[in-house]
């Protein structure tokens, strides 16, 4: 039954779906430290109950403009490859039992959310983007001009 616990949220604009069982919890960040050198789509470090974790700009990933964090503001921690990240998050809706069947992307998705969308769920009338919060961290490696 858990697996049909999906967290419903607003990540870059987009309304998606993430599996329960891939998020450790939604919290509130405060002010995070820049990161020198850092890749785009990393917005900083914040620490959170003894442990720093990496905030990702989910904006940055699917080829829209970065996002200033809002002291306050919403994210949805995940662990990956046993590190901690923070996912920004524009808004979080629920977390509830979805009943329909994940199925295949049918469509041309825009070549970011192509890379971080694995299926579509139906909830409530509207389609919904099922993501997985590791393809938001680990990005391909870019290609030399």
């Amino acid at each position: 039954m858990m697996e049909k616990l999906y967290l419903i949220a607003r990540i870059a604009d987009t309304r998606v779906a993430l599996r329960s069982q891939s998020i450790n919890s939604v919290v509130t960040v405060g002010t995070p430290v820049e990161v020198p050198a850092a890749p785009p789509h990393v917005a900083g470090l914040f620490a959170l109950r003894s442990r720093v974790f990496t905030l990702i700009d989910p904006h940055v990933v699917v080829g829209l403009a970065p996002v200033a964090v809002v002291p306050g503001q919403r994210v949805i921690v995940v662990d990956v490859a046993e590190h901690g990240y923070a996912l920004l998050a524009d808004e979080i809706e629920d977390v509830c039992f979805i009943d329909a069947p994940e199925t295949r992307v049918v469509g041309k998705l825009l070549p970011g959310w192509a890379r971080v969308a694995e299926a579509v769920i139906e909830h409530r009338g509207a389609s919904l983007l099922v993501v997985d919060p590791s393809h938001f961290v680990t990005l391909p490696a870019q290609t030399a001009a």
